[in-house]
């Protein structure tokens, strides 16, 4: 008894370090889609209702004037695993970025990835009634903005491979897509990864008409090397 006690209070002091050391605009990605997941598993449970019948985006649904599924469906990861490999990035990459951003410009650049594939998902499958969910738009966003903004960072992957962030990020995102079209389709995984187009877009009109500081590249000396 006294041994599950201590394990109790070591596990939840963990939590609370782990908690305590995310970035307001990573905390806040990560409650949001906790709490959707969640809440579409205990309504599943009781058979009262399915969230993604009310938040997945289909292209008949946008014309139809439900404007609101172009952000909503990236609130509801599909799945337990879409939660946790996005819930990862989020961490790695959100983590880095907010480095450079406040909060609400990294939350803005979410929402504007998500827009972003919601409308090439009304492009590219405009008839479809399978509903696009998850957040992967937004991990590949944020895996593009940093590649983007720490491009020559290195980092250490074991056991001795260095890269530059923009070659781990390349990699990254290419491996993904991959694995995504793989289970779901090319133009699925195309309609994902294109959170990232959008997300560079919207970084390059930032750049044109003259950004904030806070979204600068910052300089090498504050970030020599990443190790993962």
């Amino acid at each position: 008894m006294v041994a599950q006690i201590a394990g109790l209070k070591f596990m939840q002091g963990l939590w609370q370090r782990f908690v305590s050391s995310l970035t307001p605009g990573v905390r806040c990605a990560l409650a949001i889609w906790t709490l959707f997941y969640l809440t579409d598993g205990a309504l599943g449970f009781f058979h009262i209702a399915s969230l993604s019948d009310w938040v997945g985006m289909t292209g008949p649904a946008v014309r139809h004037g439900q404007i609101w599924r172009l952000v909503t469906y990236g609130l509801l990861p599909a799945n337990i695993m879409d939660l946790l490999a996005n819930g990862i990035s989020v961490v790695v990459f959100g983590s880095m970025l907010e480095r450079l951003w406040r909060p609400r410009d990294f939350l803005l650049y979410c929402a504007i990835a998500t827009v972003g594939a919601g409308l090439a998902k009304l492009a590219l499958q405009p008839s479809s009634l399978i509903p696009l969910l998850g957040p992967s738009p937004v991990a590949f966003a944020l895996m593009a903005a940093t590649g983007r903004l720490l491009a020559h960072e290195t980092i250490l992957v074991p056991p001795s491979l260095q890269l530059t962030m923009r070659q781990a990020v390349i990699l990254l995102a290419a491996l993904s897509f991959i694995l995504i079209a793989s289970m779901a389709g090319w133009v699925n995984a195309i309609i994902r990864v294109s959170g990232g187009g959008f997300g560079l877009l919207y970084l390059w009109l930032r750049s044109a008409i003259g950004q904030p500081r806070s979204a600068r590249p910052i300089a090498s000396q504050r970030i020599n090397r990443l190790e993962l």
